[in-house]
């Protein structure tokens, strides 16, 4: 983490400070299954009580005060906010830029960050009742404007490579002459992209957290599976108390295939079970 905040320019505009660090800071953080994989009822208990920093495990209220103080740091104003009403609020963060406040959801944003897609909710404003009726100063950052912050910072991000695979993938002719098989086969594919995403997509970018490894796979599914080849594709996080990792299930006509996620010298692996 120094050696990404010692590349920072004070002397950079404010928005380009912000857009940098909630970037690429990102890969720091993961969901704490301590909460986010307890009942709801914990959770409420969690949230009463006050939540605990765990760095760097977070919850999105101990992520925002991180960016908040260390946005400070950097002479730049932002508070801690709750967006909605939920019975467990969402806490985000208000951020005042070059030319007013925006708002920023580090926490509904991670993985996109951590994966080296376009943040969401940067400069954006949410259809959030509590947000638009206690924060009506907020601006919203024009698309072409962030454009010009990335193209500064050469953020390079992955969301035009994913439509395009998407087009292909979805299409089943098109996946079967991808695979090698002829257009009109009613051949299962399902393993095929399983494989295709270990040899090419899982270990792009810095995504580590048990909790945004599934998210990583359901984007993947998403992405390259059909709606059938969807219903029938399962993201699990199994071995939560002793070694939190991801398996994914494939059923098929002769019962299921399973592959379990595994780390071997720094790289994700899939391990068919």
């Amino acid at each position: 983490m120094k050696e990404i905040l010692n590349k920072i320019n004070r002397s950079w505009p404010k928005d380009l400070i912000i857009r940098y660090l909630y970037i690429k800071l990102a890969p720091f953080f993961q969901r704490d299954l301590l909460y986010f994989l307890v009942t709801e009822e914990e959770k409420e208990r969690q949230y009463k009580q006050g939540f605990i920093n765990r760095f760097p495990n977070i919850v999105c209220s101990t992520l925002a005060d991180f960016y908040v103080n260390l946005f400070n740091q950097y002479g730049i104003n932002a508070k801690k906010i709750i967006a909605n009403s939920a019975k467990i609020p969402l806490y985000a963060v208000i951020v005042e830029g070059d030319n007013g406040y925006f708002y920023i959801d580090p926490l509904n944003d991670l993985f996109y960050n951590q994966y080296g897609l376009k943040p969401f909710f940067f400069g954006n404003i949410p259809h959030y009742k509590t947000l638009s009726n206690n924060y009506k100063e907020l601006i919203k950052l024009p698309y072409e404007y962030i454009q010009e912050l990335d193209k500064y910072l050469n953020f390079n991000f992955l969301d035009k490579l994913f439509n395009q695979m998407h087009e292909t993938f979805t299409d089943r002719k098109l996946a079967n002459s991808f695979f090698g098989y002829p257009e009109n086969s009613r051949i299962d594919l399902k393993e095929n992209k399983i494989l295709f995403y270990e040899k090419e997509l899982i270990n792009i970018g810095n995504v580590n957290g048990p909790f945004e490894r599934a998210q990583l796979y359901k984007y993947l599914n998403d992405r390259l599976l059909n709606h059938s080849e969807r219903k029938y594709t399962k993201v699990c996080l199994i071995d939560i108390n002793e070694n939190p990792h991801i398996a994914l299930e494939l059923i098929n006509r002769d019962g299921s295939i399973l592959f379990e996620e595994r780390k071997r010298d720094g790289k994700y692996v899939l391990v068919r079970k």
